[in-house]
């Protein structure tokens, strides 16, 4: 927990530090008896960073409504109205944030179309409403140019000059996934921080004395550390089976579980006693929420490749504090063997 004004933001949002970022949140609150305030020295920010992937900003230890208008150029009332922030404006670790209004989409045109009468031609169709012959057959790659029939319907640009065509009810086409993510309603706001707050304050259970264990089973795609892209990884890549089950590597308490990071697709963040954390991302199932007790060895997710993965994989974390952790050094053996061609 974290009173604004007097901090300044830790991290940037980049892909690579975007999970060490939020696993720095909850560390902030991983020390017993909760609750209290994340604490965590801020770094200078030269300049304003573009907002996160989405508008959304999951907050981190440290972190205050003034710090984070610095950081994006944003005025700090509008962070406040987006999320119906009430004085005196504490964040919490695990809190998202909205930084961008999110107007209703524009409505799409009308599909243009034409029912072919008898006698006409895709050549006489294309005089008709000024195209190019070559532009009417691409819009409509299914259909023979010279073999057209009465009552087929053919598409038309949206903006066209001549006659505007007779209506013609379109045909249905297969239903497309999408995922829209709408922004909360202030009352959801209200819920979110809410349910951040009880997360980031409740007393984990006691540990469980057996050990952390591996939530998966499976070779080492990356192991912890600097890799050979010049990047850093902190924690292990595990090559998984799609679906497998993910497990607790401790008793614990979920304090985050979302897609708020989208290089790390669906995440789960479980804060466990003596300052101990771990993260479980690339899932592509969740099975527990925020604010669930979970026990050592519990299924809490689905292997995947949620994320900015090209196969199905578990990226594991095991922090204590701020400090990153090798899990290795603190968990049973693991087959470390490195496999060619990680996603």
């Amino acid at each position: 927990m974290v009173r604004d004004p007097d901090r300044r933001g830790l991290l940037r949002w980049r892909a690579p530090a975007a999970l060490a970022a939020v696993l720095l949140l909850v560390a902030g609150c991983a020390a017993d008896p909760p609750p209290f305030p994340a604490r965590l020295a801020a770094l200078p920010q030269a300049r304003p960073e573009p907002l996160p992937p989405g508008g959304r900003h999951l907050v981190m230890p440290g972190e205050t409504v003034s710090a984070l208008s610095r950081r994006y150029a944003l005025p700090p009332d509008g962070i406040i109205r987006m999320n119906a922030l009430e004085e005196p404006y504490f964040l919490y670790v695990g809190q998202v944030l909205q930084l961008q209004d999110t107007p209703p989409p524009a409505p799409r045109p009308a599909p243009r179309l034409h029912e072919v009468r008898p006698g006409e031609s895709m050549m006489r169709i294309a005089r008709l409403y000024g195209l190019g012959l070559g532009d009417l057959i691409a819009l409509n790659k299914g259909s023979d140019p010279n073999d057209i029939r009465p009552g087929q319907v053919l598409r038309l640009p949206a903006a066209i000059g001549g006659p505007a065509p007779p209506a013609v009810a379109a045909r249905p086409s297969p239903p497309l996934e999408i995922r829209v993510v709408e922004a909360p309603t202030p009352a959801e706001r209200r819920q979110q921080l809410a349910d951040a707050r009880s997360a980031a304050t409740r007393p984990p259970p006691a540990r469980s004395g057996e050990g952390f264990l591996w939530p998966v089973k499976g070779r080492i795609l990356s192991a912890f550390g600097p890799r050979p892209d010049g990047r850093r990884n902190d924690g292990v890549n595990i090559e998984a089976v799609r679906g497998a089950v993910v497990r607790a590597a401790e008793n614990g308490i979920v304090v985050y579980a979302g897609e708020a990071v989208p290089a790390f697709g669906r995440m789960l963040l479980i804060r466990h006693a003596d300052g101990y954390l771990t993260a479980y991302a690339h899932n592509d199932a969740l099975l527990v929420v925020q604010g669930d007790a979970v026990a050592r060895g519990q299924p809490v997710a689905r292997a995947g490749t949620s994320g900015r993965v090209n196969r199905p994989q578990l990226h594991f974390e095991l922090r204590k504090g701020g400090a990153v952790l090798d899990p290795k050094r603190l968990m049973p053996p693991l087959a470390t063997q490195l496999a060619s061609g990680a996603g």
